[in-house]
């Protein structure tokens, strides 16, 4: 975050290397390698340095493959080409801080780095000292260190230089960093090579929670596989079957002889845009199926992936003209496999693609079946149709004995006046042959994916300002924020705001629940000013999704209203975006505050939001290319990065580092200010935008921004 630049220089210093720590707590390591094309061997784990590496001196890390550094602008968090001058003026003398990554550069108890030295070399052999601002282990992964050096003033447009530290005497490798643009320099050193961190040697805790999500046992799962198998043979199909639990652990796939390996997404849009054509494995469209169906239901709605395609098209209801978006908009791209809050993710985020159905025990929600076997992973744009496709006569089949109460079905719950979708096939319309023993099933059970019962659940119950509910290990005690300024939140104000929202959403009408009259049920996330998530606290029987939403609405909000916006943005390849914001005199920089609400205004393929046939607004696509799979700044933002997570990278959503698992658009979040400075954002994710707004505003109170705007 960029804070007003009255401290003095050694502050402003420090600030620099506080922040720079501060982005690699928590997973945001990860920000070192920005995206898994450029760093992909950047894993910071195991202490024993690479075979190629130096012991008895320094060693600067770089690349897998060549010499180029890893290294970051400290402030921006933005890799090479690094300018002089910095686009976040943060001290006085405004020049750039770069940060290196060393080993074997253990300083002794006091952590005196004045031992500590560092130049650069450029083509023309002229030799740049870099003034040392910092010296110190990398939070969490000791064995590393980081090392801040500002640029000489007589650095200019020079390219790729070859830097190296020096400490007691000692000088390590030199690593290429380029300067104003990459490429060009000397060779490098004789007998020089990659140095780069050691892989990775992952052991995951094992979860040992005796609450498990759902309680569906491996004889259920078996018995809805059969099911949906056997009322596929009746319609001579053939499927892919996921079941998944309660909070979207897959209990087992199933693939019939002669099912599709594949399907293509198609939305609508214009191939080759957006994600419009892509083909991707049947089973991880099967799974997101499924796990929507699972995360969206709650013991007082139970929703389908019909549903949730209802819900989050450019108008609502479907088709009408002149009617906003949809109450979700832009949900789809939440509980990505690239994000760093919901584990276990879905694979191609939440679906809204027919042919889902939640599953049910004594009226409690314990997880979802989802059928893939059409070949296209789509949306029904034409509700009014009255379609009965046949993967969701399969899913109807699959969860007999395992309904929800009728009362809670999307058919019986009214948005705005207008009833929700849930399926279009009855009971009646679904085959209802014998069912197939399992064992004797045409085809077999996913090796990747093998049968089991619910899994721990991620959630640990507990209680916050007097209210029930859970909360996650990884995101509990609260904390304050890390960085340094006296207007911090600290740990007290996290968890006044949290008690707050929840104690709001406890005298709340739910506006999409059954029955009527009950509370609203809400995932409350507060972050700072840099999206380090502070706390996350689940009301009894939120909905599942919103655990991840709550973090991408609040992180949202924290980031456009941040004063560096526009600069990450543009170090991000989203530039036009910002040039379309600009040519409305939104200049991304501090100046005004944004909810999400207002992020997501300026993200409708029509602008003002519904009015046909108005253009875009300066985040959207224009809607001639606009679909589900073609949002706009919101997809292009990950995309790069969720398709390498679908092909199994290891890898955050956005190069942005305060955006880890991108941004959502739809409402429920607002900045948090304390003194006029921006210090974070508080975001709840209820069914709906009337809980939303009453459950915000309470906890706004001695955190108001003086310019916050609500479009």
């Amino acid at each position: 975050m960029c804070r007003e630049p009255s401290h003095t220089l050694d502050e402003d210093r420090r600030i620099i290397c506080m922040n720079s720590h501060v982005s690699l707590l928590r997973g945001y390591r990860l920000a070192l390698y920005a995206a898994i094309a450029l760093l992909p061997a950047f894993a910071l784990s195991s202490p024993t340095p690479p075979a190629s590496a130096q012991f008895n001196r320094p060693v600067l890390l770089s690349e897998t493959t060549t010499t180029r550094a890893v290294a970051l602008d400290s402030v921006t968090r933005l890799r090479e080409p690094f300018a002089l001058a910095s686009p976040v003026r943060l001290s006085a003398d405004n020049r750039t801080r770069v940060m290196l990554f060393a080993m074997n550069l253990q300083l002794d108890a006091a952590g005196d780095y004045s031992g500590v030295t560092a130049d650069a070399e450029d083509g023309a052999h002229r030799i740049y000292t870099l003034a040392v601002e910092h010296v110190g282990p990398v939070p969490g992964q000791e064995w590393m260190s980081s090392v801040v050096v500002k640029l000489n003033d007589e650095l200019g447009d020079v390219g790729d230089v070859l830097v190296r530290v020096t400490y007691q005497g000692v000088a390590s490798n030199r690593v290429r960093v380029g300067i104003g643009h990459v490429g060009g320099g000397l060779p490098d050193d004789s007998g020089a090579v990659p140095t780069p961190a050691p892989a990775a040697v992952v052991s995951p805790t094992p979860n040992t929670n005796p609450d498990t999500a759902g309680n569906l046992t491996t004889v259920e799962v078996q018995a809805v596989i059969a099911q949906a198998v056997s009322a596929a043979v009746a319609l001579n199909r053939a499927v892919t079957v996921a079941v998944t639990d309660r909070e979207g652990n897959v209990l087992g796939v199933f693939d019939m002889n002669g099912a599709a390996a594949t399907t293509q997404i198609r939305g609508g849009g214009q191939p080759g845009r957006g994600l419009e054509g892509l083909s991707v494995p049947a089973s991880l469209a099967a799974i997101s199926k499924a796990g929507t169906a699972s995360l969206f239901s709650t013991g007082g709605n139970a929703f389908t992936t019909r549903t949730a395609g209802f819900i989050i098209q450019e108008h609502f209801p479907p088709r009408v003209d002149f009617q906003p978006g949809g109450p979700l908009f832009g949900v789809q791209f939440s509980s990505l496999p690239c994000g760093d809050i919901k584990k276990p993710s879905l694979p191609l985020g939440l679906s809204a693609d027919p042919g889902s159905s939640p599953l049910y025990k004594n009226g409690v929600a314990v997880g979802g079946v989802g059928i893939e076997g059409d070949g296209v992973y789509a949306l029904d744009k034409d509700p009014a149709d009255f379609d009965k496709p046949f993967e969701e006569q399969i899913a109807v089949a699959a969860a007999r004995g395992f309904e929800p109460p009728s009362l809670i079905r999307g058919d019986n719950i009214l948005v705005g006046g207008v009833r929700l979708a849930y399926l279009s096939v009855t009971d009646t319309d679904a085959p209802r042959p014998s069912t197939l023993p399992f064992a004797g099933l045409p085809g077999a059970v996913n090796s990747s994916y093998p049968i089991q019962g619910a899994q721990p659940s991620s959630f640990v119950p507990a209680s916050v300002g007097g209210v029930s509910g859970a909360i996650d290990t990884r995101f509990f005690p609260f904390n304050g924020s890390a960085s340094v300024s006296p207007n911090s939140l600290t740990t007290a104000d996290v968890g006044r705001i949290i008690a707050q929202a929840a104690q709001q959403a406890e005298i709340t009408r739910a506006a999409i629940r059954q029955p009527l009259g009950s509370q609203a049920r809400v995932s409350i996330a507060v972050v700072d000013a840099d999206g380090i998530v502070l706390g996350i606290f689940r009301t009894t029987d939120a909905p599942v999704f919103g655990f991840d939403v709550s973090v991408q609405k609040a992180r949202t909000a924290a980031f456009f209203t941040n004063r560096n916006a526009a600069t990450l943005l543009r170090g991000a390849g989203m530039g036009s975006y910002v040039d379309r914001a600009n040519s409305d005199r939104l200049m991304l920089d501090g100046a005004v505050a944004f909810s999400d609400r207002a992020v997501g205004f300026l993200h409708r393929p029509f602008y003002p939001d519904g009015l046909n046939p108005n253009p875009a607004g300066p985040f959207s696509t224009e809607i001639s290319e606009w679909s589900v799979f073609n949002t706009g700044l919101q997809l292009d933002l990950i995309k790069a990065n969720l398709l390498a997570a679908i092909g199994g990278a290891n890898v955050r959503c956005s190069t942005i580092p305060q955006l880890a698992n991108g941004i959502q658009i739809f409402a429920g979040s607002i900045p948090l200010y304390k003194n006029g400075e921006l210090v974070g954002s508080i975001a709840a994710r209820p069914l709906r935008a009337v809980s939303r707004r009453f459950v915000a505003v309470p906890v706004v109170l001695g955190f108001a921004g003086r310019c916050l705007r609500d479009a």
